[in-house]
């Protein structure tokens, strides 16, 4: 039996200590970290010391009867000095306990300068950046301290410059000529660091609070001859981060994820062994504190996170032959921290800022029925009498849909733009079935162009291809369709991306296809030195340049789905998680369909398409019923559901049944889904929301993965483990209406064991 309790309050985690010298930005005024503990102290000592004096005053203070007191006067001062040095020696040792748990062995944390004399006394400082940040200068770096009244003590803290001798930095003036607010310092002779105040961002709606940025930029001093900036780092132990990137594991929030420093490109999972951050990189990160950090796209950009142990989020600028940004020819490293009230206000403030919004909301009807695709059930083993039986089954079932999908295999070579005749003979005439029974069809895409193609040849003599460094030569690479035998469309090229729309439209008019589900995308995919038609000022734009295209490919229907994306919010389409296993694991399986959906939703993306129902059966064995259902029940709350794996193949009338119960469920929310589409258009919200968005001050909202909103008054908690019949539930604040049983439950409680048996997914509603 489910019985609400009451949450607890998680502890306070201990945060980094300020040191004695710790100043405001650009201030005069040196501040004691204790000083507030201390005035409390003094207070009750002033307090007590009024009391005794009282007592005093009107009667005489009697000593104890004690051998003590009888002692000589000599003895008892070498009990005292005994006493003081054991209490020195435990002090020491608490000392030492507390620098060891909260100071990493490899990054020294010393918040005390051994220059006494800060660089702020000396030269023309500007005002103060922002009331609430700090700067301490060690030899260690820069401490990096930022706390408002709304952390509650809670702030951002970290280290910029890691491992340069911040004590012996000089002033100096600021590249723009302006008033800005901010201060400029050289750090030997490679590095100047400046940092500046941004205007305030003035609120647009009584929910929102107002953003404050400031400006962090790493230049060097020399031209040509440095490879990296120094590393900024920022601690992650004390608050929930949530970061920008889609990722094999997806944690959320990302405390517990691990990654060595790594270029921030986009890059597939499957790709590298697991070595590439995700299809989906934004450099966002935000923290439960309402302080984030936003880096500028343009930034040849290397993160760790939690590297050797150490809970940080580390960022430093790199270029070189040898890297991804090969072509910049001078390192820099350059991002804004910006706060408001809340997680929640700072999202709203960062995304009115710096994300761009949808041009369009895509096709209602994919929000509203289901999408079917070849892929999982088929694989590359397609015909035009599989299609057509597919199809039909669909029908036979009375299930609905907005568009079957003809997956991988349908082309004669990879990269060309006709049906393979031994397979799809009469592919017109497929089509043409499709369409009888009100089914559009979508065909399967990708910018690959094997040499054996027809279009390999016309696209390198036309110089349409991604070009060797010093060559015509198309720049050829390896995918899981070819080894080091195919060419890229180069995306920056006019005339090569008008040439990939001309096949497009070709394919819409000669077989009547309807629009298209675009894969790939990914830097990783290009690796090494290349040549492109334009020059990007980040390689990451490739991938920018690539969804800007495949949006051109479907104007009219705006049916297209990509999986891959980096400032791409601005254009129309659904965005695909990547390939998803069949197994209940946090490593592409089931339990990372939820916060895969919040990460997108996050980074500015509403229109999230979740992989496959079931999974894509890779080795893994095919998904058994059970994970089939929670699969199931876990995106119907989701903008878009998507089979591959029918109901029917499992022979269980049970389970076809619960498919139509929640593909049901869905089309009765659907309605509510378009109208938050229709939202996303214009404010840029997710249409799925962490329990954070409403509860932004709660540790249990903040760090659950495993419940989600529709909007801010439904919240579904599926189950994600594998012969699990209950689960733990957490509600927030206010009534909640259990939607299976129709009892109101007041919020903030754990709802323990919570009976979800097989065909049950429990789901809430705001009252």
């Amino acid at each position: 039996m489910e019985q609400p309790v009451r949450r607890r309050k998680m502890p306070n985690t201990t945060s980094i200590p300020r040191s004695e010298t710790t100043r405001a930005i650009g201030g005069s005024k040196t501040r004691n970290s204790t000083r507030s503990g201390k005035e409390m102290i003094d207070k009750k000592n002033r307090k007590n010391k009024g009391q005794h004096s009282a007592r005093s005053s009107s009667q005489p203070l009697l000593l104890p009867s004690s051998p003590f007191f009888a002692m000589p006067s000599k003895v008892h001062l070498v009990i005292t000095i005994l006493c003081v040095v054991l209490m020195l020696g435990l002090l020491s040792g608490v000392g030492v306990y507390i620098w060891k748990e909260h100071f990493d062995d490899d990054v020294s944390r010393s918040t005390e300068p051994e220059n006494k004399t800060s660089p702020l006394d000396h030269g023309p400082i500007s005002r103060s950046i922002v009331n609430w940040s700090q700067l301490n200068f060690s030899s260690n770096g820069i401490i990096f301290d930022a706390i408002t009244k709304s952390t509650q003590g809670k702030g951002l803290k970290g280290i910029l410059g890691k491992g340069l001798d911040a004590t012996l930095a000089k002033p100096c003036n600021l590249t723009k000529n302006s008033n800005d607010d901010g201060l400029c310092l050289e750090l030997g002779d490679k590095y100047r660091l400046e940092v500046l105040k941004k205007p305030a961002i003035a609120k647009r709606s009584t929910t929102e609070n107002n953003l404050q940025c400031f400006s962090i930029h790493w230049i060097p001093l020399v031209a040509n001859q440095l490879k990296e900036t120094q590393e900024d780092c920022f601690y992650l132990s004390n608050l929930y981060w949530f970061g920008g990137f889609e990722s094999e594991t997806q944690e959320w929030p990302m405390n517990n994820y691990q990654k060595n420093l790594s270029a921030f490109i986009t890059g597939d999972s499957f790709q590298g062994n697991g070595g590439y951050f995700g299809s989906v990189v934004e450099g966002i990160f935000l923290s439960s504190s309402g302080l984030g950090i936003v880096v500028d796209e343009t930034t040849p950009l290397y993160i760790s996170v939690n590297q050797g142990g150490s809970p940080l989020l580390c960022m430093v600028g790199k270029v070189g032959s040898d890297t991804p940004f090969f072509n910049i020819s001078n390192p820099f490293l350059k991002y804004d921290v910006c706060q408001s009230s809340d997680i929640a206000s700072l999202w709203q403030g960062i995304s009115n800022k710096y994300i761009p919004k949808p041009a369009s909301v895509p096709s209602l009807d994919l929000f509203r029925y289901p999408i079917w695709c070849t892929w999982a059930i088929y694989k590359e083993v397609i015909n035009e009498s599989t299609v057509l039986e597919f199809a039909k089954d669909i029908v036979f079932n009375n299930l609905s849909f907005s568009q079957l999908e003809i997956d991988d295999s349908w082309t004669p070579h990879y990269g060309d733009f006709n049906f393979t005749s031994d397979r799809f003979p009469d592919a017109v005439g497929l089509i043409k079935n499709l369409t009888a029974m009100n089914i559009p069809a979508t065909i399967w895409m990708h910018p690959f162009f094997n040499n054996d193609s027809d279009a390999f040849q016309e696209l390198s003599s036309k110089g349409y291809l991604i070009r060797e460094l010093d060559s015509d030569k198309p720049h050829l690479v390896s995918w899981w369709r070819g080894e080091n035998n195919a060419g890229v469309l180069d995306f920056t090229n006019p005339e090569a991306v008008n040439w990939y729309l001309s096949r497009l439209e070709y394919l819409k008019k000669t077989f009547n296809v309807t629009s298209f589900k675009f894969d790939a995308g990914e830097l990783t995919w290009v690796p090494g030195k290349y040549r492109l038609n334009d020059t990007l000022v980040t390689p990451n734009y490739l991938t920018s340049k690539y969804i800007e295209m495949t949006s051109r490919g479907d104007l009219d229907q705006r049916r297209q789905e990509v999986r891959s994306g980096f400032r791409s919010q601005n254009s129309t389409f659904l965005l695909r998680m990547l390939d998803r296993r069949s197994d209940w694991s946090h490593a592409l399986g089931l339990k990372t369909l939820i916060p895969c959906s919040l990460a997108f939703g996050m980074m500015g993306y509403p229109y999230v398409l979740p992989d496959l129902i079931g999974g894509n059966d890779y080795g893994e064995g095919f998904p058994s019923q059970e994970l089939f259902i929670r699969w199931l029940q876990a995106t119907v709350f989701m903008p878009v559901l998507q089979f591959s794996i029918p109901p029917w193949h499992y022979n269980d009338s049970k389970v076809v049944e619960l498919s139509h119960k929640y593909i049901q469920l869905h089309e009765k929310y659907a309605d509510k889904i378009i109208n938050l589409a229709k939202n996303a258009e214009k404010t840029g919200q997710p249409i799925n929301r962490p329990l954070w968005w409403i509860a932004p001050q709660d540790d249990e909202a903040l760090r659950l993965d495993s419940e989600f909103l529709l909007g801010d008054d439904l919240l579904v908690a599926p189950v994600l483990d594998e012969g699990s019949t209950s689960r733990d539930i957490y509600l927030p604040s206010g009534q909640w209406k259990d939607e299976n049983k129709g009892t109101i439950i007041d919020g903030g409680v754990w709802v323990r064991n919570y009976s979800a048996p097989l065909e049950l997914l429990p789901y809430f509603t705001k009252v």
